[in-house]
């Protein structure tokens, strides 16, 4: 009977504990300060009850009384967000991770605070609350919820954004670009932004993305009827000026110091004060001199002698080139395009009527009707790129590349670089499937020449084809600027219009102080007779430390990367990937090179190139480098003399201790070649190698078995990493599986269920 009411008074005490949790919970608007004091036995168990406005106020107390809110915050996510995150093992804080998801949801009206009681308290704004923990700030679409961003949120934003990027972007409302015009002035010019990425646009509204560039790159144009703040605070003149701004930014300050929610009217008027703030940019025409970006004429001899730029081949149809695979803004982006009326403009432009993605968006996206100005504009840029590619057309009628861009600018501006205001502007930008036509082109050039604080520039399929001139001068231009600081340029397209290495040779002759340079293409646009008709000159040694090429189906000339790696003493990465060369020997002289001229070379990646023959330069480059990570993916490496090669290969691998990864992906080592690794890790061994990747290379589980039990006899191993990915385990599924077993002892394996039979079929299939 004692029992019975024992274990009654145990239920008993455990409902009045959770009752009381919840009471508590429910009037922590008074007991706030009282349950911060609670001993961490109590407060672990009120906790989980709390909504994510305390959870998150009550962490510092929680975590000095040794509690953790991690596991809380992670069945949030669970539970709201009902999706895996990137990088599901990489999280480091939970709480951050679902409040900077949880503003990003609520900004675009896809979640429903109301529905759980976990994330609705009226005394609380979500957007405020969350706002201070987000570090990257995305913006998509119609830029849904940016016209609700209030003061008091793009206050706390300027103290924490770090990243601003736009996606999947659409042409919206003139309301809504001038609260993007206050929010990118705010958090770029008076906060903490330092990267600006903008991805997948295919058809990008000229003036949305002029008006994202401009103030990126730190120009402003102040307009005295609606001053900014910060602006004013700084440089007004007149007592009304700094009166007005002294007010409003104490009406920032008061409701950034409150949770209450402000009253609905008073905060609508300040939000209305701070957007007409940035109602201000006035952009200019754009009128690029001569002597920044110049025509592509064959006749300017004078001009090729002085800019580096010139000396790259170019193709006689250029001065043609106008908006090679690039795509006109639709309707519903509501762009000015060529020839259409401002009557026109004004009924192609789309007013969203909320926040909220409309279930037809998509479609309008896709499907977007040209207007009849936008279907002329288009007609013109395809006999343009007829007249390229050299097929029959009306010559006199295609337009040059000056009469299209002063097509597409005259409804178009950016700042003068005279007259706007200059703030301080971004160090990285990221464009990464943005179409450039001639004129955006030019107006992203007209910005570069003067962003001196540009430290990082990826500029990813853009379809910049004859552009690519104007980009590169535009960076000689920047170049000649007193305090540039350019260090790492990435170019990546579908087809390279000059030469890859006579590009890198610009680039690098541009810039001599730049430290990495990443090209990357698949096709190349020019004739041989272009190719071999210039030799470029040796130039002096740069401070290049990573170089990373992806180059197109077109054997390359072997001397001018010879050139390149000989001026590249501080070279420590580099990456070449589908590098074809004339004959081996151009290799070989290539892989010699790198030994004499790059001792410092740490990491070296080479993809997609026969290296059958040049064993003996591999091995040379293997003992003359200070390497510690090396990769040869799908380098045919043993198909040959594969047993004297192999022995050579692990013997200067045993003597070089610096090397700790070795992936060798896709390079038919086979059973034998598995097995004889296993020596790497032999006792009189001095190799240091800890992650190795032996993926794609015809390994049968019988081999797996010996390399397996020949690593148990080594002792003690380094390897703590090994991928055994798309090898021929499934031809004996028990032996691999304890072959696997026996290996999971010693290292971390990563395998798959390869079906071998089924690729083999396929790939049959395709030939």
């Amino acid at each position: 009977m004692e029992e019975a009411v024992e274990d009654a008074g145990g239920t008993l005490s455990s409902t009045l504990f959770e009752l009381c949790a919840r009471a508590v919970n429910a009037n922590m608007e008074t007991l706030e300060q009282e349950v911060w004091g609670l001993p961490a036995v109590i407060l672990q168990g009120i906790l989980p009850l709390m909504n994510i406005y305390y959870l998150e106020r009550i962490e510092q107390a929680a975590v000095k009384k040794g509690l953790s809110t991690q596991s809380i915050w992670c069945k949030l996510w669970n539970d709201v967000m009902k999706s895996k995150p990137s990088r599901f093992g990489t999280v480091t804080c939970w709480r951050k991770k679902f409040l900077e998801a949880f503003f990003h949801n609520v900004l675009r009206g896809i979640l429903d605070v109301s529905s759980d009681r976990r994330l609705n308290d009226q005394r609380f704004s979500p957007l405020v609350h969350s706002s201070r923990h987000v570090s990257e700030l995305t913006i998509s679409n119609k830029q849904q919820g940016v016209s609700e961003l209030t003061p008091t949120v793009l206050e706390s934003l300027a103290q924490s954004v770090e990243t601003l990027k736009f996606l999947h972007l659409r042409s919206s409302d003139p309301a809504t670009q001038r609260s993007l015009r206050s929010l990118l002035h705010r958090l770029i010019h008076h906060g903490q932004v330092n990267k600006v990425s903008l991805l997948s646009w295919p058809s990008p509204d000229t003036n949305l993305l002029v008006l994202i560039l401009s103030i990126s790159a730190g120009f402003w144009k102040k307009h005295r009827n609606y001053p900014c703040a910060f602006c004013s605070k700084k440089t007004s003149s007149s007592s009304s000026e700094c009166f007005q701004a002294s007010k409003i930014e104490t009406d920032l300050q008061q409701n950034a110091s409150t949770t209450d929610p402000p009253d609905m009217h008073s905060r609508h008027r300040t939000e209305e004060a701070v957007g007409n703030q940035s109602a201000s940019l006035s952009l200019q025409p754009l009128n690029i001199s001569q002597n920044v970006v110049t025509g592509l004429s064959e006749t300017n001899s004078a001009e090729e002698t002085r800019t580096p730029i010139l000396r790259l081949s170019r193709s006689p149809h250029s001065r043609k080139v106008t908006c090679q695979n690039s795509k006109l803004p639709s309707t519903a982006s509501g762009s000015k395009v060529a020839s259409t009326s401002r009557k026109n403009l004004k009924s192609g432009l789309e007013c969203p009527g909320s926040s909220r993605s409309e279930p037809d968006d998509l479609y309008d996206f896709v499907f977007s009707v040209p207007t009849m100005g936008e279907e002329k504009a288009l007609d013109i840029c395809n006999r343009s790129k007829e007249s390229a590619k050299g097929k029959p057309s009306d010559l006199d009628a295609a337009p040059s590349l000056e009469e299209v861009s002063s097509m597409e600018e005259r409804s178009i501006g950016v700042p003068s670089l005279e007259s706007a205001h200059h703030f301080r502007s971004v160090r990285a930008l990221n464009l990464h499937n943005i179409p450039l036509t001639v004129s955006s082109c030019r107006i992203l050039c007209h910005l570069l020449c003067s962003w001196v604080s540009l430290e990082r520039l990826t500029m990813a399929y853009n379809d910049l084809g004859a552009n690519i001139f104007h980009v590169v001068e535009a960076l000689s231009a920047l170049s000649r600027c007193p305090g540039c600081c350019l260090g790492v340029l990435s170019m990546s397209d579908f087809t390279a219009y000059v030469p890859t290495l006579n590009l890198a040779h610009t680039i690098l002759t541009t810039f001599p102080s730049l430290q990495l340079l990443s090209l990357s293409y698949d096709l190349e646009n020019h004739t041989e007779k272009e190719k071999s008709e210039e030799n470029l000159a040796e130039f002096t040694d740069h401070r290049l430390k990573q170089l990373d090429i992806r180059f197109p189906q077109d054997p390359l000339r072997a001397e001018h990367l010879i050139s390149v790696l000989k001026a590249s003493a501080s070279l420590s990465e580099l990456s070449l990937d589908n590098a074809t060369f004339s004959c081996q020997e151009d290799l070989r002289c290539v892989l010699r090179t790198l030994a004499e001229y790059n001792p410092a070379l740490r990491r070296l990646s080479f993809h997609d190139m026969k290296l059958t023959d040049t064993h003996n330069e591999i091995v040379l480059l293997l003992k003359n480098c200070s390497l510690e990570e090396v990769k040869f993916s799908f380098c045919r490496l043993f198909e040959k003399d594969t047993e004297e090669f192999l022995a050579q290969f692990i013997s200067a691998l045993k003597r070089k201790p610096s090397v700790k990864i070795l992936k060798l992906c896709g390079n038919r080592l086979g059973n034998e070649g598995l097995v004889a690794l296993a020596d790497l890790y032999s006792p009189d061994s001095l190799s240091s190698i800890h992650y190795l990747d032996v993926s794609s290379n015809c390994i049968k589980p019988d081999g797996l078995l010996q390399f397996a039990r020949k690593l148990e006899g080594c002792g003690k191993i380094k390897l703590r990493h090994l991928s055994l990915s798309q090898n021929l385990l499934d031809r004996d599924p028990m032996m691999a599986q304890e072959a696997l077993h026996s290996l999971e002892g010693v290292c971390c394996v990563v395998s798959d269920t390869w079906a071998s039979a089924q690729a083999f079929a396929e790939h049959v299939s395709v030939m």
